[in-house]
């Protein structure tokens, strides 16, 4: 009878630990999570720009990003701020002061591998009501994540979506559009950033998301440096709960720099990504840059900012034919751009005025 006792208790305890190696088997262990993001700044598109693309009763950008598209596969998200609205040709085309740009243009932006969009800008309302509807209702139908401009008073400027396991919210602001009214008070048709607004954005999404990132069309033009509303913004968007600050519209670039916040945790803020195309005159604004980072979450749920770089960018006009094209400056040499490894020495302790660990390539 002993023996019988004993023998069951051994089944009993094999049975118990083999469910248990099951229950591990079936409870994978967590994995760290890593996402890649690259920011170009201001896509700003000059009548030259877009006659130089028309091809028949069409236009075709896609040419102008042969050399940088193999940069971006690189990165899971792409972020551009489209300066100019993609009201398209119904509308007529238009250049500066108010800008009215081919839908073709997303297209081409859309083929290269951009996917995170910004519309907020001081040039959103520049064609008005019809134009923003028809670049909402664009954007609507492409595989892209945006933020800035929406048709509906109900719907949140916060966008929230997942990439690789981690979730994120993204949400686009403007510090103004030119002196433009919204029509009829539609104030939701070009998002104003004020920080009470900023504030309620991030709290209201901060706990359901990994990372937030900002971003900002603020600044003055062709400054180097960002002036004290941006600094001041830029402390109150890390202290509301933002982990990235993507700024633009100086067009040119200004340094990045890395805050550490009251909780031990950081925000990484580029301060002017400067032009991405344009059809501006000056050497430093047709040096624009890309600047990279990881996004990790580790096994125990932690957000971590890593290898912070920038890849300096050189918008290349050839006047014979009037063709354009963007390169990066490791392509470059005196034959596009004349005293390029000066520039680039330039405009690297520039970069790195705040923040020395960035890598500039």
């Amino acid at each position: 009878m002993k023996k019988i006792i004993l023998l069951i208790i051994v089944i009993f305890s094999f049975s118990k630990c083999v469910s248990k190696n099951k229950q591990k088997e079936k409870e994978p262990e967590e994995k760290e999570k890593v996402v890649s993001l690259v920011a170009f700044g201001d896509n700003l598109i000059h009548n030259s720009i877009y006659t130089s693309a028309k091809t028949g009763n069409t236009y075709d950008f896609q040419p102008i990003f042969i050399e940088i598209k193999p940069y971006l596969q690189n990165f899971d998200l792409r972020f551009i701020n489209q300066e100019t609205i993609l009201g398209g040709t119904e509308l007529g085309l238009s250049t500066y002061p108010a800008f009215n740009t081919p839908q073709e243009m997303g297209d081409a932006l859309v083929d290269a591998g951009f996917n995170l969009i910004s519309l907020a800008n001081n040039h959103t309302l520049d064609r008005g009501e019809k134009a923003i509807i028809n670049s909402v209702n664009y954007w609507n139908n492409q595989k892209v994540v945006y933020s800035g401009s929406v048709l509906n008073p109900n719907e949140s400027q916060v966008q929230i979506f997942d990439k690789n396991g981690i979730r994120f919210a993204f949400v686009a602001y403007t510090y103004g559009t030119n002196g433009i009214a919204h029509p009829g008070g539609k104030t939701y048709l070009a998002n104003i950033y004020d920080d009470e607004k900023a504030e309620a954005d991030i709290s209201g999404v901060r706990k359901m998301v990994d990372v937030v990132i900002v971003s900002m069309h603020w600044g003055d033009e062709y400054q180097d440096l960002p002036n004290q509303r941006q600094k001041t913004q830029a402390n109150h968007l890390a202290n509301v709960g933002a982990d990235i600050i993507i700024g633009h519209h100086p067009h040119v670039i200004q340094p990045v720099n890395l805050i550490k916040n009251e909780d031990g945790s950081q925000t990484f803020v580029i301060y002017s990504l400067g032009n991405f195309l344009s059809d501006q005159i000056g050497i430093d604004r047709l040096i624009g840059m890309g600047v990279n980072l990881d996004i990790r979450k580790g096994k125990d749920g932690k957000i971590s900012l890593e290898n912070f770089g920038a890849k300096l960018l050189y918008r290349y006009k050839n006047y014979n034919d009037n063709s354009f094209r963007l390169l990066l400056f490791q392509e470059l040499s005196n034959d596009f751009l004349k005293d390029y490894q000066l520039y680039f020495s330039e405009k690297e302790a520039l970069i790195k005025h705040y923040y020395d660990e960035i890598v500039v390539s």
